[in-house]
């Protein structure tokens, strides 16, 4: 799973982060709004790349893990036809 750097998720999650510097630059007029736009670029390259590594780390891709698929049981038939007799 991978984050596109204009997804949803990412404008939002930057959105929040450079909250403060868009208020104070879209509503009170006390930063430059080059300032604050420039801040909101910086938040979407962050939260985009901090979004991709969780991604990758949380939800691995399914053929990457490797399962070992050699586990042997260890109970033979006449066990497993016992526990079947005791249900």
């Amino acid at each position: 799973m991978s984050f596109s750097p204009l997804s949803t998720g990412v404008l939002g999650a930057a959105t929040l982060v450079s909250a403060p510097a868009l208020w104070l630059g879209l509503v009170d007029r006390t930063l430059p709004l080059d300032v604050a736009l420039t801040r909101y670029l910086v938040a979407v390259g962050l939260c985009w790349a901090a979004l991709s590594v969780v991604a990758t780390w949380a939800f691995p891709d399914p053929g990457s893990i490797r399962h070992d698929r050699h586990i042997q049981d260890d109970r033979t038939a006449d066990d497993a036809a016992a526990e079947l007799e005791d249900a």
